[in-house]
């Protein structure tokens, strides 16, 4: 047990090692990072806590591995501008290094159009208002829209004001059964005028604006995100795989 314990803050210790390294500018975008063995080498750990130190610094956006390859730097070493690498659905509910600020909380209203984007029988929605820091500096706007039920859980549950927490991490944690997916649609669009203060970015400046929309196991629609991300604070990486092949 004690040596279980010793794991975590080995693998934590390293990546931060490595994260210093990066920001530092030891290792520029693109470079390669040294091999898992180099590592071991150089650290005196395992290959395992080498893996998981690459896991933590792949979830910041700060490298992405290549099969194959090894692991390379990402942009994200130019501070001040958030990558957010994704290849899971947990990577998908993860904001890993930012926080979230509530801006309007969890209330219920009538509106049938995101209602019916719900597959709600009634025109009913809960609806909240988030945006999320990074360094301080906020990079996205969400509007999140839930069924009345999940909304009323989320009220009782009492969603941090603030904090690296996320609104759908949250969701699921009082939902009967877990997320199993999501599906997303992402466009290009002038920023709004009533988004534009609250990501520090100009009216009518294009921006990225995502809908994802997660579901549970049966099918059934539990959440629905529209956010607006300012593109000079924020990248996006999507990484696929092969089904099939290891």
């Amino acid at each position: 047990m004690e040596g279980q314990r010793r794991k975590p803050a080995t693998y934590r210790r390293l990546s931060d090692e490595l994260r210093e390294a990066i920001e530092s500018g030891e290792f520029e975008e693109g470079t390669q990072m040294p091999t898992e063995a180099e590592l071991c080498e150089r650290y005196g750990v395992s290959r395992h806590t080498v893996r998981q130190a690459f896991q933590s610094l792949v979830a910041d956006g700060l490298v992405y591995r290549v099969p194959g390859r090894g692991t390379f730097v990402t942009s994200l070493s130019r501070r001040g501008k958030y990558l957010r690498s994704i290849g899971t659905l947990e990577e998908m509910m993860s904001w890993t290094g930012t926080e979230m600020e509530v801006l309007n909380p969890v209330e219920i209203i009538h509106d049938e159009e995101h209602a019916t984007r719900l597959e709600l029988p009634t025109d009913e929605v809960a609806t909240l208002t988030v945006r999320r820091l990074y360094e301080g500096n906020p990079f996205v706007l969400t509007h999140v829209y839930l069924t009345p039920d999940a909304g009323e859980r989320l009220q009782k549950k009492k969603l941090p004001k603030d904090g690296p927490g996320t609104v759908i991490g949250t969701v699921e944690s009082v939902l009967p059964s877990p997320i199993v997916g999501a599906s997303q649609e992402l466009t290009a669009i002038p920023t709004p005028h009533h988004v534009s203060r609250h990501i520090d970015r100009s009216p009518g400046e294009p921006l990225l604006y995502v809908e994802r929309l997660y579901y549970l196991e049966d099918g059934t629609p539990v959440e629905l995100a529209i956010s607006y991300y300012n593109p000079s604070r924020y990248s996006y990486r999507l990484e696929l795989r092969r089904g099939g092949v290891h």
